[in-house]
């Protein structure tokens, strides 16, 4: 097939041959010269509608690749999203007592790794000096103690500087529960004349207003008898490490 620069070059050509030598219609060379116009009409409107149908699949196919892109990115976000809502779904809800509620918290990130035990929550109406309690299905989690920002940082259980106040077994004997480390807490200053057996069931007292009365902590593992208190080693309920959503411990105004 001839290019369509040579067709016209040609075209041009043969007609000044034949105005030049004065060629009229009818004759063979001047039939030949308008089969050649008409292939080169026909030749140009192909290559018109060649060009039309491949800029539109071109369009289209950046289309396509567009939508596939937008596709993608929000099957990630409905993945997140749907991830948010399976971890909420897993808090059990359950009546608090009179002058307290919970209210549900995220955990945003971690407060200073490589430490997991240390937690920011989503979480801006701790004032100075309070200290908030965190439940996951009504076992005690850890504490909130500082704002950070328009968040809080939170301490988990196993934590040292996680501590409130406790009841142990069925005698309610009084104790203060720390972390101790990853599965391990300690209750501390409880005096040495009460009854502690292992075994026994630790659960916060309410009496420092971090927790109400009644949230699950641990079982006793070990008893240490010093001279002038016992301490209490437990295994506590709550040992996540993949920390979402909390009910965190307020009072009622």
């Amino acid at each position: 097939m001839l290019k369509p620069v040579s067709l016209i070059v040609a075209t041009i050509l043969i007609a000044a041959l034949a105005v030049k030598f004065h060629i009229t219609s009818g004759t063979p060379f001047v039939e030949f010269t308008s089969a050649i116009k008409s292939y080169y009409l026909a030749a140009t409107q192909q290559i018109d509608e060649w060009l039309e149908m491949h800029f539109a699949q071109a369009e289209a196919i950046e289309r396509l690749q567009e939508e596939n892109r937008q596709l993608k990115q929000d099957h990630v976000v409905l993945n997140a999203f749907a991830s948010e809502i399976i971890n909420l779904s897993k808090l059990k809800g359950y009546e608090t007592p009179p002058n307290f509620r919970v209210r549900v918290v995220r955990a945003l990130s971690y407060a200073e790794l490589p430490d997991m035990r240390k937690i920011i929550v989503d979480y801006g109406d701790l004032k100075p000096t309070e200290i908030k309690g965190l439940i996951y299905n009504n076992e005690a989690a850890g504490i909130v103690v500082a704002s950070v920002g328009n968040y809080a940082k939170a301490l988990l259980n196993g934590d040292s500087e996680c501590s409130y106040s406790v009841y142990i077994g069925d005698a309610r004997t009084p104790g203060i529960v720390m972390g101790r480390s990853e599965h391990e807490m300690i209750v501390r200053y409880i005096p040495a004349w009460m009854s502690v057996n292992e075994g026994d069931e630790v659960v916060t007292n309410g009496l420092d207003g971090i927790f109400f009365a009644g949230v699950k902590v641990g079982k006793v593992v070990k008893v240490n008898r010093l001279n002038a208190y016992i301490e209490a080693i437990i295994k506590p309920y709550y040992t996540a490490f993949n920390p979402d959503y909390f009910y965190l411990v307020e009072t009622s105004d």
